[in-house]
């Protein structure tokens, strides 16, 4: 990787076409020369807090650090693979971690409008993700009711070390509320993949056992006895009788759905999965933000009843049986998936320290 990552180079000013951003010591954006195009850069990245400091930064690069550079040859072979006509490209470098990626826009060449997104990586584990949301998006895309609400799947590559999926960019505005357009997608999405089976033979219950059984040794005590207290709690509350199961998105939050026209149209597809429970999406939407600013455990408990009441009205009551239990899957699911991805040597991240202490108060109910 060079001075500014996979898909830029640096290079001199007067030859430059991009600037790479940084911040805190690491390139976290690289946007064109040109002020329309940083604008809907800004439009579609949102990055929040940073945006005017990043601004300034484009504004005046000499004075503030900025990187002149270039476009990669890494980016030309996934503009011939799109094999449509491209723009100007944007980049949101991925957070520091085991699922690294950047995230690529590709703006109008006439309009500066944003029109394909492309998510790359170069570990296998980042392949793995992005091969299943390009399938996913292809298998959700030829099921009409759900067109409307999924990005098209443009081009998915691998190779030349590195992998990508590439896909139409959504419009919309972000929606802080879990409400109608959010729960008529939801319940599109759960109708296309209805099923009756038992729990202990779903893939939820498959993938939970493969990654506790492959933490083994790898996590402290406390968080062991967390999940093996917990995931017996839930296959004593599940097993026997066929439940309800549906598919899911499983990062369904607030920065992963736009609204526009009342129709929700939900991307990043990377942790979809089927034989999941039905209140995993909803909870996921209404606890996630809470569980990044470490609210108290009551008070995401009260939200987890907040859901399940909504959810009851929405989706119906069928869906949202045994719904603690069901909410004690999806934190367990969710901190497994964490702690799996790096073998649970960063178990302070804020979520998982979060949904632990609400594990604890449900299982302490319980006893």
């Amino acid at each position: 990787m060079d001075e500014v990552g996979s898909f830029y180079q640096a290079r001199e000013q007067s030859s430059a076409t991009h600037l790479a951003l940084r911040w805190r010591g690491r390139v976290r954006y690289t946007v064109p020369r040109e002020a329309a195009a940083q604008q809907a850069c800004w439009k579609v990245f949102q990055p929040g807090r940073l945006e005017f400091p990043l601004r300034a930064m484009a504004r005046l690069p000499r004075l503030l650090g900025a990187v002149s550079c270039v476009e990669t040859e890494n980016l030309t072979s996934i503009r011939e693979a799109i094999g449509k006509e491209a723009g100007l490209s944007c980049c949101r470098a991925g957070a520091e971690g085991v699922w690294t990626k950047d995230t690529i826009l590709f703006l109008n060449k006439k309009t500066v409008e944003p029109v394909y997104l492309v998510k790359a990586g170069s570990i296998a584990a980042v392949d793995s993700l992005l091969r299943n949301e390009a399938n996913w998006l292809r298998e959700l895309r030829n099921h009409s009711p759900l067109v409307d609400h999924v990005p098209e799947l443009v081009a998915y590559g691998a190779g030349g070390g590195f992998s990508f999926v590439a896909q139409s960019a959504v419009s919309g505005e972000f929606d802080l509320t879990l409400g109608e357009p959010q729960f008529n997608f939801l319940r599109k999405l759960q109708d296309f993949s209805l099923q009756s089976a038992r729990y202990e033979d779903s893939r939820l219950n498959r993938t939970l056992d493969s990654r506790i059984k492959d933490l083994s040794g790898f996590l402290p005590e406390e968080w062991s006895n967390r999940l093996k207290i917990g995931t017996r709690r839930i296959e004593q509350s599940l097993s026997g009788a066929p439940i309800v199961l549906v598919a899911a998105h499983n990062d369904f939050t607030q920065w992963n759905v736009r609204v526009e026209g009342h129709i929700a149209r939900v991307f990043d597809w990377e942790y979809a999965d089927y034989e999941q429970l039905p209140l995993f999406d909803p909870l996921h939407f209404a606890l996630a933000p809470m569980a990044l600013r470490n609210e108290p455990p009551a008070k995401l408990i009260r939200k987890v009843q907040e859901t399940v009441g909504l959810c009851q009205q929405w989706l119906g009551a069928d869906r949202c049986y045994e719904p603690e239990t069901q909410a004690l899957a999806y934190m367990t699911n969710f901190c497994t998936l964490y702690l799996w991805a790096d073998r649970g040597s960063r178990n302070s991240h804020p979520s998982l320290v979060s949904y632990a202490r609400v594990i604890d108060s449900i299982l302490r109910s319980h006893t």
